[in-house]
């Protein structure tokens, strides 16, 4: 007789013991031909794999083609839409062979160290995708806002016939991605570039078009701020998708009430609790739960077992389950595991009322005003950058630190880091991480300043805004002082972050 019995559906061999007590378990793997219905599915999975290898290698060559056209079209007609719609092609081949690299990566097999193999590359490949993306919006918005002040006429014939090149490329391109794109958050980042970017070239063709009859040179840069809301709204779709993968979060669409009673009716099947669900990849879902059952022989349970997995395979798209037999409910059966089943000395509420205690603690005030008030600070120091990167650039010039090809790009880049970084810091999010870089750039300006000063040039420091007044060795002080108080404000937050996290552990 037995009580506890585990079942893994991915791994051959068997072991069995005996026993009334709840210390003795049994932990029982299907033969492989009689494992989970995933096996059945693996030849098509493999062969999805295979031929979104060789789609994106050919999507691969098309954006590199594209955007060398695009760019030598749009600087001899002048056209800011075709750039951007350049630029993001380039940003795409640079994504796409993330893509590529990551595919190749998750398709290695699983080894001690990483027991569910390399496929969540593909989720980093995904975020990482994501960020390019944001920076080549960065850029598309400083050209836009520029052309905008200082409109140029356009050659319009010209970029209506490169446009076109890039619409039978990136519509061909999205053609060979379209029928992945369902199984893996990879390939469909992929997809949703050459999505953005036939429908952006389509939009530019229009423009173009336009401009053949009427002389409204302002239309190719309100498309270019339209096409950059577009890619915008993709990048969050995937990153909302892969921030949940990379948590652990249920997979949309799985409901675990419903798994539970649809498990609860399959007989045999006394009850199911301590359920969790999770995604490996964007395309492989993992589950594990208890499962009571009355008290029989450890070979017994294995063709409800097997009956099992092939309900959450076939009704649920759960392929990888774990199953866990006991014929008592342990931790009062809850759906969700609060608690291990081997018990605590302290009931399930202590370790939450501790932390509500911790969460409201006096001592952690000072830190939470101080956290918001640099939160904002960054905010507000960004807000001016990021509207006037003309002003920015001129004053980072000013440093004469700076290399010349490298000043635009950091006019626009450093505004909305501070701005992410304030948000973060308001919000709470990733505090250690958003602390450190938030002392490093404090640091680093705090250094700039002070260099220059030891130098004897008298700068505008443009840490929130741009001055009228000429800088001063008296202003250069007033520098040093405001932002070496704002680095020790931000010390301090990063040394209380490290004290509570060993205090934690």
């Amino acid at each position: 007789m037995f009580r506890h019995s585990d079942y893994d559906s991915c791994s051959p061999g068997s072991r069995a013991g005996g026993g009334d007590g709840h210390s003795s378990s049994a932990d029982t793997k299907g033969n492989p031909a009689d494992n989970h219905g995933a096996q059945v599915d693996q030849p098509h999975h493999v062969a999805v794999e295979n031929r979104s290898g060789s789609r994106l290698l050919v999507t691969l060559a098309l954006n590199l083609i594209i955007p060398a056209v695009e760019v030598a079209g749009g600087v001899y007609a002048h056209s800011t839409a075709l750039i951007s719609d350049a630029i993001h092609n380039l940003g795409d081949f640079t994504a796409i062979l993330i893509a590529y690299l990551a595919h190749r990566i998750g398709q290695k097999e699983a080894s001690v160290r990483n027991t569910f193999g390399y496929r969540r590359a593909e989720i980093i490949a995904a975020v990482l995708n994501v960020l390019l993306l944001v920076g080549a919006c960065a850029f598309i918005v400083y050209k836009a806002v520029s052309r905008l002040q200082h409109p140029e006429v356009v050659s319009a014939y010209l970029v209506v016939w490169v446009a076109s090149i890039g619409v039978l490329g990136n519509g061909f391109s999205a053609w060979l991605l379209h029928r992945d794109s369902r199984h893996s958050l990879n390939v469909r980042g992929a997809f949703l570039h050459m999505l953005g970017d036939l429908l952006t070239s389509i939009a530019v063709i229009l423009s173009g078009l336009i401009l053949i009859f009427k002389p409204w040179y302002w239309l190719d840069p309100l498309l270019s701020l339209l096409i950059v809301l577009f890619i915008l709204k993709n990048c969050w779709s995937i990153l909302k998708e892969a921030s949940s993968i990379l948590m652990n979060a249920t997979p949309p669409g799985l409901d675990v009430q419903e798994v539970k009673g649809t498990l609860e009716q399959i007989p045999g099947v006394i009850g199911v609790h301590y359920i969790h669900a999770w995604n490996v990849s964007s395309s492989s879902i993992a589950f594990s739960c208890h499962v009571v059952v009355s008290d029989q022989p450890v070979s017994k349970t294995e063709p409800l077992a097997e009956e099992i997995r092939n309900v959450l395979l076939h009704r649920f798209g759960i392929d990888h389950p774990v199953l866990q037999f006991e014929t008592a409910e342990c931790g009062g059966g809850s759906v969700l595991c609060k608690m291990s089943c081997g018990g605590s000395k302290n009931p399930p509420h202590t370790s939450v009322t501790l932390k509500r205690d911790r969460l409201w603690d006096w001592r952690t005030l000072p830190f939470l005003v101080l956290r918001l008030l640099m939160g904002s600070v960054f905010v507000y120091a960004s807000l001016y950058k990021i509207v006037s990167p003309e002003a920015f650039a001129e004053t980072i010039y000013n440093y004469q630190i700076v290399p010349g090809g490298l000043i635009n790009l950091t006019a626009i880049i450093l505004p909305w880091l501070e701005l992410v970084l304030g948000a973060f810091l308001i919000l709470g999010v990733w505090l250690p991480g958003s602390i450190l870089l938030s002392t490093l750039l404090l640091a680093t300006f705090f250094g700039l300043i002070l260099f220059n000063f030891v130098r004897g040039l008298d700068i505008d420091c443009g840490c929130f805004k741009t001055s009228d007044e000429v800088p001063s060795s008296v202003s250069m002080v007033w520098y040093l002082i405001r932002n070496g108080a704002l680095l020790l404000l931000v010390i301090y937050l990063f040394s209380h972050t490290l004290l509570r996290r060993r205090t934690n552990e």
